[in-house]
């Protein structure tokens, strides 16, 4: 298999050489919020993203891990299928299998969550909800908790990528500050 970035540890060896990892970093084609096309072209943009978000190495191992699998199950979740964090959206299916992996509680509600906090500025962008979407953007991170600093600094590399908006990432940074003071 031919990726476009390079495996550092055991761990993400043996993570991408399993047979749904495989199928899943192949899947996708050019489309809005991902010209890239293939899930693996994500992956590479959201790695080097990552060298610039992580505040220590370990936070970068744990960092390039959410990158490896956050996105490779949207082959068994068709996009719009699923809201976030339920059985049937790719972020479920990713923290789950980041779960056979890794005992870490805290990147896995990561993986499992990443595609909620742009979910909740949908509600603003596109329906002009402002109370439904802070609504939702605080209640995600009331159940993040201490994993919100972590979280933020994924978010930041998953979407500073071609065809993501900045403009998600400031307001959900924005309403975190003032959901807890201390992020």
């Amino acid at each position: 298999m031919d990726l476009p970035f390079e495996l550092e540890t055991d761990l993400e060896r043996r993570i991408a050489a399993d047979p749904e990892w495989r199928k899943g970093v192949e899947w996708g084609k050019a489309r809005r919020g991902h010209p890239e096309g293939a899930v693996k072209h994500h992956i590479a943009h959201v790695l080097e993203n990552v060298e610039r978000e992580a505040t220590s190495p370990e936070e970068r191992r744990r960092l390039r891990l959410a990158a490896l699998v956050h996105d490779t199950f949207k082959y068994r979740a068709p996009e719009g299928s699923a809201r976030v964090g339920s059985e049937g959206h790719h972020g479920t299916y990713a923290a789950r299998f980041l779960e056979r992996f890794v005992e870490d509680g805290e990147l896995v509600e990561v993986v499992r969550w990443h595609d909620e906090a742009f979910a909740a500025w949908l509600a603003l962008a596109r329906r002009g909800d402002r109370r439904r979407a802070e609504q939702r953007a605080r209640a995600l991170v009331k159940r993040l908790g201490g994993t919100l600093p972590l979280y933020l600094r994924f978010f930041r590399a998953d979407n500073a990528t071609e065809g993501k908006s900045p403009r998600s990432v400031a307001w959900f940074e924005s309403v975190a500050r003032g959901a807890n003071p201390n992020p």
